[in-house]
């Protein structure tokens, strides 16, 4: 099993790591946006005057003990067992794939799956400029006749 770490869904506060298996990939999500929804700074009166850099702090702080704790839970585990971890993590069977593109824009860089007998017909996920060579070779070793 191979994985890419760290690829943003749906908003910029959602993380999920890649779990590429002989037969499909799991979506496994790190981080979720409701994971830290309960300290997310509020708008009143006194954010407006001083800021919410406190909060700023606590959302930082709890994300990256989040990720540290998510990560070591998914060691020796089956891409099975992870899926199973998260109400939104979800799975791809490789036959369900029509096309896999990276897109490379001047503004953002993603990972799209266009596929079908899933939710959704096109599954995008937002990655790093110096994510792109190593998301490039796995998706060309796990789905080599799909990546356009």
């Amino acid at each position: 099993m191979e994985v890419v770490q760290g690829l943003k869904y749906r908003t910029t506060d959602t993380i999920y790591d890649l779990f590429f298996t002989e037969s499909k990939f799991v979506a496994a999500t790190v981080l979720h946006y409701y994971d830290l929804a309960s300290i997310y700074p509020k708008s009143d009166l006194l954010s407006l005057l001083i800021g919410s850099l406190p909060q700023q702090r606590e959302i930082k702080v709890r994300q990256l003990k989040l990720l540290d704790e998510r990560r070591l839970a998914f060691k020796d585990k089956t891409a099975d067992e992870i899926l199973t971890m998260h109400r939104a993590n979800f799975e791809v069977d490789y036959q369900n794939v029509i096309v896999v593109r990276i897109r490379k824009g001047s503004v953002t860089t993603s990972l799209e799956f266009v596929v079908q007998g899933h939710p959704e017909t096109k599954i995008s996920f937002w990655i790093e400029r110096n994510q792109i060579a190593e998301v490039e070779e796995v998706v060309r070793r796990f789905l080599p006749d799909k990546v356009r």
